[in-house]
């Protein structure tokens, strides 16, 4: 049997279990919260094999080993450190991101900004997340082209059925835990490619040290290009975009914890650490092995023609499985991470906030596959894959980085400063791309070397220059924005009298007794379904959403929308995460949920009585009934 007959069995077994874990965590599924962020019950260890596997693909594999092979150590800066600095960096301020109680980056800044901000920045994370993706794909064509001579319509369909299926079933849950899988076959791939040109080394009796020894003291020089300015200029364009990229942001909410959280972006970094180390050594091979390339392709094609040379068909067939499962391993979590802003940030924010949760878990995996679609179109027209990683970095790093991190340390900033940040950083970064690609038709590096990588450093300046300077001449955000964000404005906010439940009246226990109780790491998870029906006999029971969400805020000024009337706080508590909130769940439910410490448990419980009481008493004033159901 060849070698391509075997790839294709291979690949059946390795999608249908893709498929069966999507399947089987479709049935977890209740909410939006459960479909993004997997219930937000993850641990350290899986949480780490995402964020690696999220980071790790066939591109970079091949992107990796062809720019230590062509450029030497200096390419760290272009993509290695970038990688592993930007999750540990990440890591250092996950718990900062862990208490706010966001889905999504953009909607992070709703709550930190105002709601003009969210559109236009879930707009610039849609477009990262998707060229992210379409590097994936670029990969999977270039690997199945060159082994199997598939064409890259047919390779490109593949990956995105494939990716479609499982993450449209299973959601986020599906995603990281196919990531353990899909991690663990890369990293053996890249541990087998960098053993298997250690031992053709070896047969031509030449060491890793001598052939390291060989390539020369420019090739070992960690600031090759342009020095330390070049090193700078390459860190400032690249790891502010990696900081503020999103898909390791969710990781964060989806986190059981904090530590959970922090824990488990070290430990991603060591693995990425892992498979570049490997990237390594299998470059210095391939220079002894080959001659050197003459540009970055051909040496990124490189690592898929020692393969080819090298093996047997058993062994392509699975190599290939493992450039496979690299390949889907950042597709799925790039297209979940685009399809929810376009879900949670422009559809149920602004066209559709009545929708119940069944009916946005049918909008996401409906956007999944329209996000697969659109990554894999643009794929077929591309073969760069170094110049859509960067041309998505820079846009992201000039446009939003520098509001979103702002926003969470500096408390003077502004609605205005970060809509000036994203408008004239962003705006100047797309109109020096256009430039760049369609007008002058060279590198702007040509004109000066400040001018690397787009142009960055101007439109990064202008962004930071904006946004300080608009947010000092506006006037500040109010104490109940900064809440969620600064622990001492919070307590000053919330240091008031509030309402005190009777555990000893009639409709305590009845209460009570129907409130969920699940326990994830420092947390606790509280959830409880009211359940509404006409008060008047023959009444359809159709519940008004927006009209209770009003009433509510109205009779009781506790309840808060900070992102639209999708979603109500209680804002009973310093600590956001631990405040009751509603959402539709289905059309005959309302749900509460909140997320206590847990020491807080049995407070949170009252709360949560206190609020079914109040959602009750606005039901029956617009004719309908309410039961804990």
């Amino acid at each position: 049997m060849d070698a391509y007959s075997l790839f294709l069995i291979f690949l059946a077994i390795y999608i249908a279990v893709m498929l069966g874990i999507g399947l089987y965590f479709s049935r977890s599924q209740r909410s939006v919260t459960d479909f993004w962020l997997a219930g937000r019950e993850l641990g350290p260890l899986i949480i780490g094999f995402s964020a690696a596997s999220s980071w790790t693909t066939a591109s970079a594999l091949l992107l990796a080993t062809g720019l230590f092979l062509l450029i030497g150590v200096g390419s760290i800066w272009i993509w290695v450190f970038p990688n592993i600095a930007g999750l540990m960096i990440i890591a250092l301020i996950s718990k900062r991101i862990k208490n706010i109680p966001a889905l999504t980056q953009p909607e992070l800044m709703e709550i930190r900004y105002d709601p003009m901000i969210r559109a236009p920045v879930a707009l610039a994370v849609t477009i990262m997340m998707i060229l992210f993706s379409v590097t994936d794909f670029i990969g999977f064509k270039l690997v199945l082209g060159t082994f199997f001579g598939i064409d890259p319509f047919f390779a490109v369909a593949i990956m995105a059925v494939s990716v479609a299926l499982y993450v449209g079933v299973g959601g986020f849950r599906a995603v990281v835990w196919t990531d353990l899988l899909q991690y663990t076959l890369l990293a053996a791939l890249a541990v087998y490619v960098a053993s298997l040109t250690l031992d053709l080394t070896a047969a031509r009796d030449i060491s890793i040290l001598a052939a390291s020894t060989a390539l020369g003291e420019d090739w070992w020089n960690p600031f090759l290009l342009g020095g330390l300015m070049g090193a700078f200029i390459f860190l400032v364009a690249l790891l502010p975009g990696w900081v503020a990229e999103q898909d390791p942001w969710q990781k964060i909410w989806a986190a059981r914890d904090e530590r959970a959280a922090k824990k488990g972006l070290l430990i991603g970094g060591g693995l990425l650490a892992l498979v570049y180390l490997c990237c390594f050594i299998t470059a210095i091979g391939l220079s002894v092995l080959y001659p050197r390339p003459a540009g970055e392709v051909e040496a990124e094609m490189l690592y898929l023609r020692i393969i080819s040379d090298n093996v047997s068909p058993l062994f392509l067939a699975l190599l290939s499985i493992g450039f496979a499962a690299a390949s889907m391993s950042c597709t799925d979590t790039f297209a979940t991470s685009a399809a929810s802003c376009i879900s949670r940030d422009l559809v149920q924010r602004h066209l559709w906030p009545a929708a119940t949760m069944k009916q946005m878990i049918a909008v996401n995996r409906i956007l999944v596959v329209i996000m697969i679609a659109i990554s894999a179109s643009i794929a077929l027209h591309a073969t760069s894959i170094v110049d859509a990683v960067i041309i998505a970095t820079v846009i992201g790093t000039t446009s939003y980085f520098f509001p979103i991190i702002g926003g969470l340390y500096w408390r003077r900033a502004t609605r205005w400063g970060a809509m000036a940040a994203l408008i004239v950083g962003g705006g100047t970064q797309i109109l020096l791309i256009a430039y760049e690609q369609f007008w002058l038709r060279q590198p702007l590096d040509s004109i000066s070397p400040y001018l690397t990588e787009h142009g960055v450093l101007v439109g990064l300046s202008l962004s930071a220059l904006f946004f300080v300077g608009v947010s000092l001449a506006t006037k500040p955000e109010s104490d109940l924005k900064l809440a969620a964000f600064f622990p001492d404005i919070a307590e000053r906010v919330f240091d008031r009298d509030l309402p005190q439940a009777d555990r000893s009246g009639p409709g305590y226990l009845a209460v009570s007794s129907r409130i969920e109780e699940k326990r994830a790491g420092e947390r606790s998870h509280l959830n409880l379904a009211i359940e509404h029906s006409s008060a008047r006999e023959g009444g359809d029971g159709t519940l008004p959403w927006e009209t209770l969400v009003k009433d509510l805020k109205e009779r009781y000024p506790l309840w808060f929308t900070p992102t639209g009337s999708h979603i109500v706080y209680r804002l009973s508590q310093a600590d956001m995460l631990s405040c009751v909130k509603m959402v539709r769940g289905d059309d005959s439910h309302i749900w509460l949920s909140a997320e206590p410490r847990q020491e807080q448990e049995e407070r949170l419980k009252d709360e949560l009585f206190l609020a079914y009481g109040e959602i009750d008493d606005v039901l029956g004033a617009l004719g309908m009934r309410g039961r804990p159901g």
